[in-house]
C-alpha cells in the first residue's frame, strides 16, 4: 500500500477475495476503503489498487451472515462483494468510522 496522507490511519486490514478482481488485501482507513489485488505471474507478482473509495461514498454495507462483506457504493448498480475471514468485524469497523465522522 502506498503511504497514507497525514492524518489518515489504517483501522483494519486483511486478506480478501473479489469474484471480479481476485485475491488481495482489503484496507479500511479512517477515510477510505481500499482493495489491492495481486496481479502478474510467479516471477512478476505485484499489487494493483482496484477499489479506492472514500468512506462517504458507502451507501450501505452488510455481512449478511456469511464469509462475505457486501458494500454498496453510491453510483454503482450492484454491491461489491468481498470475501473476508471475519465480515462481521469489517461491518463493525465501518460502522465505527461512520460514528466517528469519517464519512464527512
Amino acid at each position: 500500500m502506498e503511504s497514507l496522507p497525514e492524518g489518515e490511519q489504517v483501522i483494519v486490514q486483511g486478506n480478501a477475495k473479489s469474484d471480479f478482481f481476485g485475491k488481495g488485501t482489503l484496507y479500511l482507513t479512517t477515510r477510505r476503503l481500499i482493495f489491492e489485488a495481486a496481479v502478474g505471474g510467479l516471477l512478476s507478482r505485484s499489487t494493483e489498487t482496484k477499489i479506492d473509495q472514500p468512506i462517504g461514498t458507502i451507501a450501505s454495507y452488510s455481512s449478511a451472515g456469511r464469509k462475505a462483506l457486501e458494500v454498496h457504493f453510491e453510483g454503482n448498480m450492484e454491491p461489491t462483494v468481498l470475501h473476508v475471514d471475519n465480515p462481521e468485524m469489517w461491518e463493525v469497523a465501518i460502522r465505527a468510522i461512520f460514528l466517528m465522522g469519517g464519512a464527512a
